[in-house]
């Protein structure tokens, strides 16, 4: 379950476990959430009487009470390293127990992934917006008077988005008024403690998505911006996507964004690592491209990028890229490589703006917060498009497989020497998209729109030839 702030997802969460017949843990987490206080804080809300010394352990103790339901709320809140525990307890999770993981953000816990393997389903902000039934019932049941028409107002105003619609009413029921004017009451009086809310929100999240949601509101329009809108609505942060487009939510343009406390970061600090992948690789800051020193630093970013959270433990690193070096050369290898990524990013961004975009201290690691990545771009547009699809609506799942096969623009790290790390993620991204492709096939027969089904038909047919004559040489460097 993926939503912003105040989409409902606590209170989705509250009638699911009552109403379910089934054992049942929840557990909020938070930033201090270490992997194990996350694992005693599971034995205790299921009452083990012990706390599990591994994920495996718990994974076992869990498998005794099945079928048991176990709720994480807040996940994206939690350290990289927790929520990696969390991705693979899920990921794992023995036959009867079931995970249900509730975040602002979709793109923390690689919920595109999930979905395309089918781990699980989505339920989002659209899923969890009242209804115009909705908002009728909660005028009737706290006396707020209302006309039909005024009903429809109201929800175009607020789209539905649960935090504003209480909000407001709560008000008219306060003063005794109807539904009519509401919103704009409600933003009268309360316009300041909303912008509070956005800024706080927005300055939680990072400068980053702080400086991308003030362009937006702004209107801008350029390849930038769209990527920024984008890494917004990814993050559960005040953007929508809808008829195949991205945009600030309704209410949260109505924010002065002039008035927000603070601004004005360096423009460096605020820039995206913008990143290519299908096709032949690319990676730049604020437009401007990084300029590797060897290939095998790009190497690395590549690998990195290609992980859940963006970073790898060295000996992981040691073992994928000096296979059978002698350690203490391969170590000493691995340095230098992250001393000339460090110089890469410094090229643009300059060495005290470095570890915004790239660490290496501890596990080396890219900051995937800051990055836009079209692989991740094209799997959630997947993945939406299917989920869109399972519900009957053929709108809005073709605008996802359309956005979709627009991303794709070539095989994953096209034109390069295949190697063991990722011939598999390339197989399965070309996996996914002929399956955009025979999607767009179905589509445009049951359209009635002979020329395009026959030419997406042929492109699927091309692409599985080529595929299936391919035979992948692997070599090391």
């Amino acid at each position: 379950m993926t939503a912003p702030v105040g989409s409902g997802k606590t209170t989705a969460i509250a009638a699911y476990l009552a109403a379910s017949e089934r054992r049942t843990a929840y557990v909020v987490v938070d930033r201090e959430e270490t992997i194990d206080r996350f694992r005693a804080r599971i034995a205790n809300a299921l009452e083990f009487g012990y706390i599990p010394a591994s994920a495996d352990a718990l994974a076992a103790a869990l498998a005794t009470l099945a079928p048991c339901e176990i709720v994480i709320d807040d996940v994206d809140r939690a350290p990289a390293e927790t929520i990696e525990e969390i991705v693979d307890l899920v990921r794992d999770a023995p036959i009867g127990v079931a995970f249900v993981l509730a975040a602002r953000s979709r793109t923390v816990i690689d919920a595109p992934s999930f979905i395309a393997r089918g781990f699980g389903a989505a339920l989002e902000a659209r899923a969890l917006a009242f209804s115009a039934d909705d908002i009728a019932r909660l005028c009737d049941l706290h006396g707020v008077t209302y006309a039909t028409p005024e009903i429809a107002r109201f929800l175009e105003e607020t789209e539905g988005w649960p935090l504003v619609v209480n909000w407001a009413l709560r008000d008219a029921v306060s003063d005794g008024s109807s539904l009519a004017g509401a919103f704009d009451r409600w933003r009268r009086t309360n316009a300041r403690h909303f912008r509070e809310f956005i800024d706080t929100e927005l300055r939680d999240a990072g400068t980053i998505y702080y400086e991308a949601f003030r362009a937006a509101v702004r209107g801008a329009h350029s390849s930038q911006d769209r990527e920024k809108l984008a890494l917004l609505e990814g993050r559960g942060l005040f953007v929508t996507y809808a008829d195949g487009a991205y945009r600030p939510y309704r209410v949260a343009r109505l924010v002065d964004i002039e008035t927000l406390p603070g601004t004005a970061p360096a423009i460096n600090e605020a820039a995206l690592l913008v990143v290519r992948m299908f096709g032949r690789f690319e990676a730049s800051i604020g437009e401007r491209k990084i300029e590797w020193i060897r290939r095998r630093e790009a190497q690395i970013v590549k690998y990195l990028l290609l992980k859940p959270d963006g970073s790898a433990s060295r000996i992981e690193l040691l073992t994928t890229f000096w296979p059978g070096s002698n350690n203490h050369a391969a170590t000493q290898s691995l340095r230098t490589a992250s001393s000339n990524i460090r110089k890469a990013f410094a090229a643009i961004v300059g060495y005290a703006e470095v570890e915004r975009y790239f660490s290496s201290r501890g596990d080396v690691s890219v900051a995937l917060e800051r990055t836009v990545i079209d692989v991740r771009r094209f799997s959630a547009h997947v993945a939406d498009g299917d989920v869109e699809r399972e519900r009957g609506h053929i709108a809005e799942a073709f605008a996802h497989y359309r956005a979709a096969e627009s991303i794709y623009a070539g095989e994953l790290l096209g034109g390069e020497y295949p190697e063991p790390w990722y011939v598999a993620r390339a197989a399965m991204y070309t996996a996914l998209f002929l399956g955009v492709l025979d999607r767009l096939t179905e589509y445009h027969t049951e359209a009635g729109h002979v020329r395009q089904a026959a030419e997406y038909a042929a492109r699927a047919r091309d692409l599985r030839g080529r595929t299936a004559r391919a035979t992948p040489v692997l070599v090391d460097d």
